[in-house]
């Protein structure tokens, strides 16, 4: 059996989801070619995930939603207050005008 069949079944033999003539094939192959045994270690060896750390901290909701609202209510605010000014301004303009 050609090399690229057994790449393919390789899978399938590991998870011992292929017939028993399958199998004996597939170990024949495995006995006689070394780059597809090379191939039938590397994907039988589990894969080692590294552990990230969190990525998400801990992040205090009550905090978070008060830092919101004074960045929030903050520039709300200002905006208000300029405009309130601009306004009396042109009120106490047109005031003396008259």
């Amino acid at each position: 059996m050609s090399c690229y069949l057994i790449e393919e079944l390789l899978p399938l033999y590991i998870e011992g989801d292929t017939s028993a003539e399958t199998n004996k094939i597939v170990a024949e192959h495995l006995h006689s070619c070394e780059s597809c045994r090379h191939l039938y270690q590397e994907m039988k060896e589990p894969i080692l995930l590294m552990k990230t750390p969190d990525p998400m901290p801990y992040l205090d909701e009550k905090e978070e939603k008060r830092k919101f609202e004074k960045r929030y209510y903050g520039k709300l605010l200002r905006r208000a207050s300029i405009v309130f000014s601009v306004v009396y301004v042109i009120m106490i303009i047109l005031y003396w005008l008259k």
